[in-house]
């Protein structure tokens, strides 16, 4: 299966068109992928779920409304910000990521996709105790794989008015000084895993 029918099911399975740019950005990585292993994909579907699959139902949800600032902590390759600043122009985030090869690759993604105007990429460490990026408060923070859902929730917090936790179906207790606005529930295509996603706010 080529990269872009497996882009065109998960869009079809999550009830979405395809956004624009979503295709070079699977080729990009792809391309990357082969020389660096970014991801651990082992075919062109499990790549897209990688990368598309949380930004297509958060799409669908209507989660990032119109005009919203991210902060995406360990960033990795990207997935969901980069899928969803490029589904609305008028989305912006900042995408934080330590390792140096990841980082240079999202700054490529950005020049190339052309939303370098939109996208601020920062190599650095976030220090948990203590998290500070240029630019907070943001509307939106998440964070996929880097911090557990539970210490991910306070560091968010500090970020961020609305904190997302991207978590395999769980659900996660939150600070007595959060709340939980709304819940998100769907299944890996490939596996039929649980994935949920959370937003907390004050």
């Amino acid at each position: 299966m080529s990269g872009t029918e497996a882009i065109r099911l998960l869009c079809e399975v999550a009830g979405i068109a395809t956004p624009e740019g979503w295709d070079a950005y699977f080729d990009l990585t792809k391309s990357w992928d082969a020389r660096t292993d970014l991801t651990s994909a082992r075919s062109d579907t499990e790549l897209a779920e990688i990368l598309f699959l949380d930004a297509a139902y958060l799409l669908r949800a209507g989660w990032a409304r119109p005009s919203a600032r991210l902060i995406d902590v360990g960033a990795g390759v990207g997935a969901p910000t980069i899928p969803i600043l490029l589904s609305d122009e008028s989305l912006r985030g900042t995408l934080v990521e330590p390792r140096r090869i990841r980082t240079a690759f999202l700054r490529t993604v950005a020049g190339a996709l052309g939303i370098g105007s939109r996208a601020t990429m920062l190599e650095k460490r976030v220090d948990p105790r203590a998290p500070a990026i240029a630019g907070a408060p943001f509307d939106i923070a998440l964070s996929r794989a880097t911090f557990s859902p539970e210490d991910w929730l306070p560091i968010g917090a500090q970020l961020a008015d609305e904190v997302w936790a991207l978590t395999a179906g769980t659900d996660v207790p939150a600070p007595d000084d959060l709340r939980l606005l709304r819940r998100l529930d769907y299944t890996v295509p490939s596996s039929r895993a649980p994935r949920t996603v959370l937003a907390y706010g004050r």
